[in-house]
């Protein structure tokens, strides 16, 4: 079945990145893509940018982060799987300064996720090395197109990797990865959306869930 992905939720109705906006989103959606990062002191945070306010989110402790936004931190905190309604693709902001706590980020994703999530990340060497130690799917994100090739190798050694593929990626001449493993991003025409669907993705990740 092909699938709608809200977009940080229904980011054009509610606040990006939050529980309410991910949570009105599987209303509609049938999963939802969020950004997670770790602060400080070990907790999960749903936050798209490196920093706020200047502040690097690795150097900020919760209650920091609580001063420095103008949400409720409760909106943004990650503590249970439960806070979140539904499947969840799950895109890891690794920082490589942090090592160590990249390693309890993981561990902490790890236990969090249900087996029909998706964990991904820019940082393929984060998700690839981790592979049997995840519950859910996994998978990685390509906004190059020099990224194809050694991407489509990887394909054929490992049938379980999913492919987040940026929508100009996905037009290129050179594309050539299973279409039941790629979502597409991000993608905010109705017509191009249901083109993109038909051909047989995965899915596809909109920031119009709310007019689908």
């Amino acid at each position: 079945m092909r699938k709608i992905f809200g977009h940080r939720g229904l980011p054009n109705v509610y606040e990006e990145n939050t529980f309410k906006s991910l949570n009105k989103a599987l209303e509609i959606c049938d999963f939802v893509e969020t950004d997670v990062r770790i602060t400080k002191d070990e907790e999960l945070v749903l936050y798209h940018d490196a920093t706020i306010q200047t502040k690097q989110i690795e150097e900020c402790t919760l209650s920091d982060i609580d001063e420095l936004i103008n949400s409720e931190i409760s909106e943004i905190h990650l503590i249970s799987r439960e806070q979140i309604k539904g499947d969840t693709n799950f895109e890891l902001k690794i920082n490589f300064k942090f090592d160590q706590l990249n390693n309890v980020f993981l561990k902490k994703i790890i236990n969090l996720t249900n087996p029909d999530d998706i964990v991904s990340s820019f940082d393929w060497e984060t998700i690839l090395n981790n592979r049997k130690s995840f519950k859910s799917n996994y998978g990685i994100l390509i906004d190059k197109e020099n990224q194809l090739f050694e991407s489509k190798a990887m394909s054929n050694l490992d049938e379980k990797l999913m492919f987040m593929v940026e929508k100009e990626i996905f037009y290129s001449r050179n594309f050539d990865l299973p279409p039941e493993r790629c979502v597409v991003w991000t993608v905010n025409d109705k017509d191009e959306i249901d083109n993109i669907l038909n051909m047989d993705v995965y899915g596809v990740v909109t920031d119009i869930g709310d007019k689908l």
